[in-house]
């Protein structure tokens, strides 16, 4: 079975958790958890084949648990067993949330760089400051 599909069955099951999948000397995290990953520790997000995913040595697991933990994040690791954690008050929600925000925020700095050589991009950046 290959990672995406161990990491589709468990995300139907548990959708509000980020889920850890061991490969080799890896954890592997996919779809948005990547960018929960990426904010929290600065790994950073690849795109394979249109999927998102972020992975990280068995080295940096406790520090990646820890820290989960701190947040209070729920969890699921899989590897030669199932470790599941859930927290009463779970903030994955607020993490995604918050990371959706940066990722439109990028996306128009993007936007906006790449339209800088053209000729309404005065107008278009007299706008956006207008309207803060």
């Amino acid at each position: 079975m290959k990672l995406k599909d161990t990491y589709n069955i468990y995300k139907v099951k548990y959708p509000k958790y980020v889920i850890m999948i061991k490969c080799g000397n890896f954890y592997e995290v996919f779809g948005e958890e990547a960018y929960i990953l990426n904010n929290l520790f600065g790994y950073k997000v690849k795109e394979v084949n249109g999927i998102k995913r972020v992975g990280f040595p068995i080295v940096a697991y406790n520090k990646v648990i820890d820290k989960l933990k701190k947040f209070k994040i729920n969890y699921i690791v899989i590897d030669d067993r199932i470790i599941k954690r859930k927290f009463n008050r779970n903030n994955y929600d607020m993490y995604i949330d918050n990371l959706n925000i940066e990722i439109r925020i990028n996306n128009v700095k993007d936007k906006l760089s790449l339209l800088k050589e053209k000729t309404n991009f005065l107008n278009i950046l007299k706008i956006i400051e207008d309207s803060l």
